[in-house]
């Protein structure tokens, strides 16, 4: 099997696309077209990148005559792909990332707007003030107090920022956790028997301990792809099992530490 017929069959192996590896390699994805072709081959410091992300080492990569030929290879890659293909790379690059910052911003909008449709108090409203109203009476009691606490948008920024970075995983990872949370909280957080003592919903503790949940998931998540493990590898099915468990842990441990109601 030559490195071209290799770099395929790992690239496939961990569920990653062309475009994909590209991406993780920071290099165009016509470069990864032609190694897979043979056309060019990559140079030793993209050998060591394609073996990290595949879980491999670049003796296994390559045989013995393409480790001697790694070295001239190296240059004649240089020579066919010029500086200002690797600006273009840069600039896609930076445009996917601001494209991806967008859709999760989208995604917070939509979940700004299904809070207003789901958490509004029936009653008498203009557009304006349905939209941006803040009156306590007026909102659901989680969704009304993310927002007078303002801490919708710190999370929003802290979720849509290292999208621009190229972390979008971690980007959609915090917003589903912290719909999960506002959703769960809302459903799961209410306790009658705890109004005496000053709250009587415990759905911000629901919300919080399942958003911080998300922010350690996305970190997981961003280590785990960094990795080379692809979409349908055991790693990824196991992260979201535990995500899922995760989140269902803190409803529950949440209920138990509620105060319970003994009746007069």
């Amino acid at each position: 099997m030559s490195l071209s017929e290799r770099i395929r069959a790992h690239r496939k192996k961990c569920g990653l696309s062309q475009e994909g590896l590209a991406e993780r390699m920071g290099i165009s994805r016509q470069a990864v077209t032609k190694w897979e072709s043979g056309q060019s081959a990559p140079s030793t410091e993209h050998l060591f990148r394609l073996a990290e992300i595949f879980g491999t080492t670049v003796d296994l990569l390559l045989d013995t005559g393409e480790r001697e030929a790694a070295s001239t290879a190296e240059g004649l890659d240089r020579s066919r792909e010029p500086e200002g293909a690797k600006g273009e790379a840069r600039g896609a690059r930076r445009k996917r990332n601001a494209l991806l910052a967008a859709a999760v911003a989208a995604g917070w909008l939509m979940v700004y707007l299904l809070g207003r449709a789901f958490g509004t108090a029936p009653g008498q409203y203009s557009a304006m003030g349905w939209l941006l109203g803040m009156d306590p009476k007026q909102l659901s009691y989680l969704y009304g107090w993310l927002l007078h606490n303002h801490l919708f948008w710190m999370a929003m920024a802290l979720s849509v920022l290292p999208a621009l970075l190229g972390k979008y995983r971690f980007s959609l990872t915090t917003l589903v956790g912290f719909a999960a949370g506002l959703l769960l909280g809302e459903l799961t957080g209410e306790n009658p028997a705890g109004a005496p003592y000053g709250f009587g919903h415990y759905g911000w503790a629901i919300w919080g301990g399942i958003f911080l949940l998300s922010v350690v998931m996305g970190i997981v998540l961003e280590w785990l792809t960094k990795k080379g493990y692809g979409p349908r590898s055991k790693g990824l099915r196991l992260w979201g099992a535990a995500f899922l468990l995760g989140m269902a842990a803190v409803v529950i441990l949440v209920r138990l530490g509620m105060p319970q109601s003994f009746g007069n």
